[in-house]
Formats: structure tokens, sequence, C-alpha cells
């Protein structure tokens, strides 16, 4: 079953949200700050994390932006009560997948969890079936005469000439 992280400084919120996903299935782990969800990722996983916008410290836009590549990367929800149209162009930026306004309604968030968490195992297919079809392009068998052992040339390159 998918892990969620949870940051959020509010209690109650966090241990709404934290009670709402186990009632799905869900794992989750709670933090109040963006740098310990940080520091846990460095050595945890996660498939999925839901944030407050506004934290002590870093905040959940800066913490989205480090998740959006890397090994750490995954899908970010943002729940805020600072949805202004500058705030929601530098979430959509930073590849936020959706952002709920607070008070939010649950039922909302979690049809947006199961819709992140499925939008990001097909990227996870895609990138593998292209890792695999690629490697397969690369390989050729050394017993097919006149063929390179890469199907892939540089840019401008001439194929070679059969003598």
């Amino acid at each position: 079953m998918p892990h969620i992280l949870i940051v959020e400084d509010e209690p109650s919120t966090s241990w709404a949200l934290a009670e709402g996903l186990t009632e799905d299935g869900f794992t989750t782990d709670t933090f109040r700050s963006a740098e310990e969800a940080w520091a846990w990722l460095r050595s945890g996983r996660s498939d999925l994390v839901i944030s407050s916008l506004r934290l002590p410290g870093m905040s959940g836009l800066d913490l989205a932006r480090k998740l959006r590549r890397g090994p750490s990367a995954q899908p970010v929800i943002i729940v805020t009560a600072d949805g202004t149209p500058e705030v929601l162009r530098d979430l959509e930026k930073a590849g936020v997948a959706h952002c709920f306004p607070k008070p939010f309604p649950i039922d909302g968030l979690r049809r947006s969890v199961r819709q992140a968490l499925e939008a990001a195992g097909r990227r996870r297919r895609r990138r593998v079936r292209s890792a695999t079809l690629l490697s397969a392009a690369t390989r050729r068998s050394p017993s097919e005469p006149g063929r390179s052992r890469s199907a892939v040339r540089p840019l401008g390159a001439r194929p070679r000439r059969r003598a």
C-alpha cells in the first residue's frame, strides 16, 4: 500500500489527514516541518507528500520544488489558506499535483491522492518501458553481420558503408 507523508504544523489538521488516509488503507508519517520531512526522505521512502503551504522554516512550495526531480521525486499535494493567483502559478511551476484551500473537503482530497498516485505510476511505467526499449535498441548481437553494437548514432553522423 502506498506510503504518504503529511507535512502540517497544525496538529488537528495533521491528525484529520492521517486518520482519513489510514482509513483508506494508506500508511502515513506526519511531520511538523518541511525540514523534518526532507531529512526523513534522505533514508526513507514515500509515494506522495501532502503539505501545508505555510510552514515554519522551509515552505511547502520549497519542499515541492525539491521533490520534483531526483531520487525522492514524487507527487505533492498542497493545502493552503493562501490561494492567490500568484501562489497558484508558483505551485503549478513547481509541479504540484493538486492544491486545496483550507478548510478542504476530505473526499476531494482522497480522490486527488488516488489520481496523483495513479498518474505517478503511469509515468514510472513509461520511464521503465522507454529505458527498456532504449537498452534493446542499443544492444545488438555480435553475430549479426554488418551490424554495429549500437543502433544509435550521434546526431548528423552518417551510417557506415558495408565493404
